[in-house]
């Protein structure tokens, strides 16, 4: 990757990661919306509003550095796409989209890596930025292995709607009543 991006002006570089950083926003979100239960719920608005917070981070950085905040985000082969629009109906599809989303995290780092080494005057914010991806990308893993694993004791599961997600509430709520017994 850092081929391409040695191609990519720090301007281009800059508009391209505010793009991905808008459509992880987008991403996040809709997870958010379509899980049943409300702490998986509020994991995916977390990571939205971080990479929210990381949009608004770099477009002050562009705007302090370029005098305003109309990005450029180029249109290069072997840049990563951004994350889609994957339909998240099923256990199955969710795990599909985990694994896109943890390949444009560590992706992200990857740029973010790039640009601290290439922009030592904004290295901080990089490695920081860099850091929170590679965080992301490690929980979603995490997270995508406990999906993987139920669907692995019950194989019917991948194809339910994401009342798997929503049925760890259920059954934390059902053990600690018959606990509480």
């Amino acid at each position: 990757m850092n081929e391409v991006l040695d191609t990519l002006s720090f301007k281009e570089i800059l508009g391209y990661s505010i793009r991905a950083e808008e459509k992880a926003h987008e991403f996040y979100t809709k997870l958010s919306e379509k899980t049943k239960s409300s702490i998986v719920s509020s994991r995916y608005m977390s990571l939205a509003n971080d990479e929210k917070m990381h949009k608004r981070e770099l477009l002050k950085l562009h705007e302090k550095i370029f005098g305003d905040r109309n990005i450029e985000v180029p249109e290069k082969e072997g840049l990563p796409p951004h994350e889609g629009d994957v339909p998240i109906d099923t256990v199955r599809n969710l795990i599909e989209s985990l694994d896109a989303a943890i390949e444009n995290e560590r992706n992200a780092y990857k740029i973010y890596r790039y640009l601290a080494k290439t922009q030592p005057k904004h290295n901080k914010l990089f490695n920081y930025l860099g850091l929170m991806e590679k965080a992301h990308a490690e929980s979603l893993s995490e997270e995508k292995n406990l999906y993987q694993g139920v669907v692995a004791k019950n194989p019917e599961a991948s194809s339910s709607h994401l009342d798997l997600v929503g049925s760890f509430e259920e059954r934390s709520t059902e053990s600690a009543s018959k606990t509480l017994r």
